[in-house]
């Protein structure tokens, strides 16, 4: 797969299309990396969350993320973002061969700077949200007399800040 910035958000996570389009960003290329972990057999979930940018405040509005984590036996849930890998060879113009260092390092760890928010998709709200379970919960979604205000899965139209402040 490879890591498409023109993808909305962190993408939607439809498998059956990335499969075909083998382009998206992070909720579509560990979507997929789920769906290929579950088929073998080896179970393994998304994780939804934001990081928190370096610095000692600011705005993290945009900085939504998610990673996968899957389950070794005798070890517990192992943390793996293939997602990091692709952005970095697209943002830093490297091969494959020169990023194995983040392959490497992406295929057990993270960066100290995530929050997790939650896993798994197809959520069901208490109380529930009419329509359709929420795909997945890492950006802000409101209601209003019982009707989404979000016009997407982001909720960008809705005008919210997510800012930081060291302590």
């Amino acid at each position: 797969m490879f890591r498409d910035p023109n993808t909305k958000g962190c993408g939607i996570g439809e498998v059956d299309t990335l499969i075909r389009t083998l382009g998206g960003k992070c909720g579509d290329i560990h979507s997929v990396y789920v769906a290929l972990a579950r088929s073998a057999g080896l179970p393994a979930r998304e994780v939804f969350g934001i990081r928190i940018p370096s610095g000692k405040e600011g705005d993290m509005t945009k900085a939504q993320h998610c990673w996968v984590e899957w389950y070794s036996p005798g070890y517990g849930w192992v943390v793996a973002d293939p997602a990091d890998v692709r952005k970095a060879i697209l943002e830093k113009k490297i091969t494959l061969e020169q990023a194995k260092p983040l392959r490497e390092y992406f295929f057990g760890a993270v960066d100290e700077s995530r929050i997790a928010i939650g896993t798994g998709r197809d959520l069901i709200l208490n109380p529930p949200r009419s329509g359709e379970p929420l795909n997945y919960f890492m950006y802000p979604y409101a209601e209003a007399d019982g009707k989404p205000l979000n016009e997407d899965l982001y909720g960008f139209n809705i005008g919210y800040t997510i800012r930081f402040k060291e302590l």
